[in-house]
């Protein structure tokens, strides 16, 4: 299935996009066998893009979902055949590769239409009777090219329409059958030649690669027909005759065109419905890239993730529970995520999903490179809040301290510098702080959100507060949450502002606050998964 896919979730936020590019960079270092590609479910928070433009490293991808995509089965190299090839070089291709079918592509690598086996069959394999060349003319160039002959006399380019004979027979019989304009296939047969050309034949094909007596090729000159010296004999010949017209010309061109991006469900029904047993896939300019057949189909084959910093399927990837999850990295609580096989599922109780990732570079003994280094060290200051959350662990600081004297920085010096770059270079936007690092909890029959922005001035968003509390309104009705929340934590101060909308009775009783004025001001509280989301939860179950 090609690469592995390593992702954070969903609305991400520094440590999941951090984490999920170096884990890739390590899963690369240590599996020779598979691809590793890092990649995002969101946009890219301030800081993030400060972190990766301040480290000289690349932002990865951002992705939809993960459903299996038509270019994750596809076969992406392709035999193709061009329309002004014949169809005996069309079949041996197809012999020589195993394959059922050949797109037909123009010199530009456009697909114009499709030759396959059963084309073949009917033109060759069916025909009992040497093929004229009334419906499809052929030209004298395509018939020696075909038989592996030459051209003895006439244009290569001329052009042959009528029947074809072959000359087994007496010449006086023979001539019987011949119209003008037919093609005569004959052995070195000294009577027949002459009295064939004589009888107006546009063209006469000698098989043995034999040349014809003294005279014929001058005779035929002077009648205007044309001389071919075929390497084959008789019956070989009049079989190929038949594989002499142009791919082009008999090319089927009502083929099932798909893009590399379509959803392999999308492509299935037509596929199956479809006379052809491939798809073609091409770009947007019609340009040949990979094809898709029906066995593709039978393998059901789904696309291979690894998911960093969660574990539930709502903070997933859309379609995860259609693709096959390989590894989990996390350090919150067991979700719902299940799997059809035993995985690698790397859970510890630290204050970031960048701890375990730098603690496995260690126990594999992989050196960090400089970039990468002081990616980790951003997500762990980030998802600790400078080392101050509650959620820091001992194994935290010394990974921390550990990645600082590699890149020979001061952390919590870093650490400030990197939380001002999140509003440094920003407009306010009311809908950006409570959704851009959202995270769902569904427990029982309630669903809650709860937002987090962490900044070292609270009362700049704070002035916004009525903004913020209709955007909360408007996703907790587009969303239909039970209670949304939002963490505006001070990393100066220390403390939290909690913003609540919707059933504030749950956070009340749960946190032990009022909302009476719409927020309240939590001192100490730093980690939305220790004091708040577990407290909440707790409040909900009772």
């Amino acid at each position: 299935m090609g690469q592995i896919l390593v992702f954070g979730h969903r609305n991400p936020d520094n440590d999941s996009i951090c984490s999920a590019v170096a884990y890739a960079h390590l899963k690369n270092r240590t599996d020779a066998e598979n691809v590793y590609v890092p990649a995002r479910l969101g946009p890219v928070p301030p800081e993030t893009a400060w972190v990766f433009e301040r480290f000289g490293a690349d932002l990865p991808d951002e992705i939809a979902h993960v459903r299996t995509r038509v270019r994750d089965v596809m076969i992406g190299e392709v035999v193709s055949v061009a329309p002004d090839e014949n169809m005996l070089l069309a079949g041996r291709l197809m012999r020589q590769h195993g394959i059922r079918a050949l797109p037909v592509v123009d010199e530009g690598g456009v697909v114009r239409g499709l030759v396959n086996v059963n084309i073949l069959a009917e033109r060759y394999i069916e025909e009992t009777d040497v093929a004229d060349f009334t419906s499809l003319p052929v030209s004298v160039g395509q018939l020696a090219q075909v038989l592996d002959g030459s051209v003895l006399e006439g244009d290569p380019a001329a052009v042959l329409s009528g029947g074809v004979l072959i000359g087994a027979m007496e010449p006086e019989t023979m001539c019987g059958y011949i119209r003008p304009g037919d093609t005569l296939i004959v052995g070195d047969r000294v009577r027949s030649q002459p009295m064939a050309v004589e009888a107006g034949i546009a063209c006469l094909i000698v098989t043995g690669g034999a040349t014809p007596e003294d005279g014929v090729v001058e005779l035929a000159a002077r009648r205007g027909a044309a001389v071919i010296s075929s390497a084959h004999d008789t019956y070989a010949t009049a079989r190929l005759v038949n594989l002499s017209h142009s791919v082009g010309e008999i090319m089927d061109t009502n083929l099932l065109l798909v893009g590399p991006d379509m959803l392999l469900s999308e492509v299935a029904e037509d596929l199956v419905e479809s006379p052809h047993r491939e798809a073609v896939v091409v770009d947007d300019g019609g340009k040949l890239l990979g094809m898709i057949t029906r066995t593709n189909l039978a393998r059901g084959l789904r696309r291979r993730i690894i998911l960093l910093d969660h574990n539930e399927l709502a903070q997933s990837a859309s379609g995860v529970e259609e693709a096959t999850i390989v590894e989990i990295v996390d350090h919150h609580r067991v979700g719902d995520v299940q799997t059809a096989a035993p995985i690698l599922f790397l859970n510890m109780p630290v204050g970031s999903t960048a701890t375990i990732v730098a603690e496995r570079y260690r126990e594999l003994g992989v050196d960090v490179p400089i970039s990468v280094a002081g990616l980790l060290l951003s997500a762990v200051l980030s998802d600790t809040v400078l080392l101050k959350s509650p959620t820091t662990t001992a194994i935290d600081r010394e990974v921390a301290e550990r990645l600082a004297a590699l890149l020979k920085l001061e952390p919590l010096e870093f650490g400030m510098e990197m939380f001002k770059a999140r509003s440094a270079y920003e407009t306010f936007s009311a809908e950006r702080v409570v959704g851009a690092d959202l995270k769902e909890y569904r427990i029982g029959d309630a669903a809650i959100a709860i937002g987090q922005v962490e900044t070292v001035d609270a009362g700049e968003i704070l002035a916004h507060r009525d903004e913020i509390v209709a955007a909360m309104r408007a996703l907790r009705e587009a969303r239909r949450y039970d209670l949304v929340l939002l963490m505006v934590t001070d990393v100066v101060r220390e403390g939290s502002d909690i913003v609540a909308e919707g059933r504030t009775r749950i956070a009340e009783r749960g946190l032990g606050v009022s909302f009476a004025n719409g927020s309240a001001w939590m001192d100490g509280v730093l980690s939305r998964k220790k004091q708040v989301a577990a407290r909440l939860l707790e409040a909900v179950g009772a």
